[in-house]
């Protein structure tokens, strides 16, 4: 302990975790070229909506199974040789997108896609937790949400490299994700030690975190609904490629501005607050989006931005609520039980959205996610349960929204957890 305090007063180094970050980065620009251009090509296709939203639902399905079974694979194998195997696997079914274009085949490429990445995710950010001091834990995990988030973004600039009916960008994001492997190959580290895992049961979470239990869920339905149909949402109204991808990068633009001014908030004020002010903003930023179908395109950005700026980062906010409702000793079965319940919500989100769309038209995606983050704020407002700090103040480390690609909410697990337990 006294080591790792006197490491936190040399401030933060970023050299132990560069090569960590480099992979991190060319993972994400990979994925978050992938999840656009899958939607996109689908939509040329011919693909119905019930189809395209299945696609992405599988791949938050894969994600979710992935992040509750691959743990012990880490612990077997080490993380290094989880990273490797399964960005194989991810840079092979990237592949195998261009050699069957069938949705029976799609649906379940995207199934294997989103496990592969639950075990790459899951190494990176036990691997990034083990480098972090309590002193500097804030800083380092803003860091990687930027890059994370930032990576995520220039994904989908690349999509303008070449025509979506074309080979070439399933062949740069099986280049990136291949690329991904080096640098995390080559880092000079040992592997971080595991936790102990620990299962909490959902009676018991509901009960000592209400508030984080419905809004891992909510938040998982409504962003959900986003990650996966919102490109199509954009091919709907008429926007070009570029378009779409200027659409999406204004969103993940937005979540980069606001994800750190939310977390600090949070951290002075009541998180029950901010979470209700984040989902109201939310909200009427997706009846924006809804009504800016048809006006110019900077509008429609702008409200965008809006949507995910204050939408994204929210089960962040929630896992925060959960860590001051939980005693120490239960918080990684806590944060397990709220990926799942927004694991859920995500798989579900794109096929209540893509039905949303077709009863309402496009804008029907993101009146769907504004009645359920409107819903959310009145859960938060009437919230009555106080805001209890079982851990120290000293020992806790700023509650900074994290967030990763189509990845949505699942990269933050871990860094929260293990951000509570030191």
């Amino acid at each position: 302990m006294d080591s790792m305090r006197s490491a936190g007063r040399r401030g933060l180094k970023l050299a132990p975790v560069a090569a960590l970050l480099a992979s991190v980065a060319a993972l994400l620009l990979g994925n978050g070229l992938l999840g656009t251009l899958l939607i996109v090509r689908a939509g040329q296709e011919g693909f119905s909506s019930g189809a395209i939203s299945a696609m992405m639902s599988f791949y938050f399905a894969g994600f979710t199974i992935g992040a509750l079974m691959l743990p012990r694979i880490i612990v077997a194998v080490g993380h290094v040789r989880t990273f490797a195997g399964f960005a194989a696997i991810a840079s092979m079914t990237a592949l195998l997108h261009v050699a069957l274009v069938e949705p029976i085949a799609w649906i379940p490429l995207r199934l294997i896609t989103g496990f592969a990445y639950a075990g790459m995710i899951l190494a990176t950010e036990s691997w990034l937790n083990a480098h972090a001091v309590p002193s500097t834990r804030g800083q380092l995990l803003s860091i990687f949400g930027v890059v994370s988030m930032g990576s995520w973004a220039i994904g989908q600039a690349l999509l303008n490299v070449a025509p979506p009916a074309d080979m070439t960008l399933f062949l740069i994001v099986s280049l990136l994700i291949s690329a991904a492997v080096v640098p995390i190959t080559l880092l000079p580290s040992h592997p971080p030690a595991q936790v102990t895992q620990e299962r909490v049961a959902f009676s018991d979470l509901v009960r000592a975190s209400p508030l984080a239990a419905a809004g891992a869920f909510l938040a998982g339905l409504a962003i959900g609904g986003f990650w996966g149909m919102g490109p199509n949402f954009a091919q709907r109204i008429g926007l070009d490629v570029g378009g779409i991808s200027a659409f999406m990068a204004a969103v993940l633009g937005g979540t980069l501005l606001l994800q750190w001014p939310l977390g600090w908030l949070s951290d002075r004020v009541s998180r029950n607050l901010v979470i209700a002010a984040a989902a109201l903003a939310s909200a009427a930023a997706a009846v924006g989006v809804a009504l800016a179908v048809g006006a110019p395109l900077p509008l429609l950005l702008a409200a965008g931005a809006l949507f995910g700026g204050f939408g994204i980062p929210i089960y962040s906010l929630c896992l925060a609520v959960a860590n001051d409702d939980l005693p120490a000793g239960r918080l990684l079965g806590t944060a397990r039980g709220l990926l799942l319940l927004n694991g859920i919500g995500t798989a579900a989100g794109p096929l209540i959205g893509g039905a949303a769309m077709t009863i309402a038209g496009p804008g029907g995606l993101f009146l769907y996610a504004a009645a359920l983050l409107a819903i959310l704020a009145v859960l938060a407002i009437g919230s009555s349960q106080p805001r209890r700090r079982i851990h120290a103040k000293a020992a806790r480390s700023p509650s900074t929204p994290m967030i990763t690609g189509s990845l949505d909410v699942m990269i933050c697990m871990e860094s929260e957890t293990e951000a509570a337990r030191h």
